[in-house]
């Protein structure tokens, strides 16, 4: 699983790169990440949103760090 650390990055920043991040891992065979987000509410709503409209979904580590998102293409 790829993981991605948006530690020190803005929210403008994230909305400008994570979209080609993901797209690009995926293209490249990769099927599920790890999002790094700490533990901002703003943040892992700002990646919830953007998975949504790529086609991806989002949700909650539980079994893992707290402060990531665990993120993978929607189910049809």
């Amino acid at each position: 699983m790829l993981k991605k650390d948006l530690h020190g990055l803005t929210y403008s920043e994230v909305e400008d790169m994570l979209p080609n991040w993901i797209l690009t891992n995926y293209n490249d065979g990769h099927h599920d990440f790890e999002i790094i987000t700490g533990n901002s509410f703003q943040m892992k709503n700002l990646v919830k949103k953007i998975c949504i409209e790529y086609g991806f979904h989002a949700t909650d580590n539980f079994k893992g760090n707290t402060g990531s998102l665990i993120v993978g293409i929607k189910n049809i």
